[in-house]
C-alpha cells in the first residue's frame, strides 16, 4: 500500500498551532497555504517558516479572495 502526505490548506491560520498539531499526529502532513489577515500573526508565520517549524508555503491575506 502506497501512502500519500497529506496536503493541509490553514484557514484563520493564526499563528500556526492547529497546523502544527496536525503535524505531530500526522508527520507527512505538509501545509500548501495559510490564510490570515492579521500582520502579527502572518510576521509570526513567516518566522516560524524561516526556523523550519512550518512548512514553505503562500501566506494569503484574505480569506474572501482565496
Amino acid at each position: 500500500m502506497v501512502l500519500h502526505p497529506k496536503h493541509i490548506i490553514e484557514s484563520c491560520a493564526g499563528y500556526g498551532g492547529l497546523g502544527l498539531a496536525v503535524k505531530i499526529a500526522e508527520p507527512r502532513a505538509k501545509s500548501v497555504c495559510y490564510i490570515e489577515r492579521e500582520a502579527a500573526a502572518a510576521a509570526t508565520l513567516l518566522a516560524r517558516m524561516e526556523d523550519k517549524t512550518l512548512c514553505h508555503a503562500p501566506i494569503w491575506s484574505d480569506v474572501t479572495t482565496f
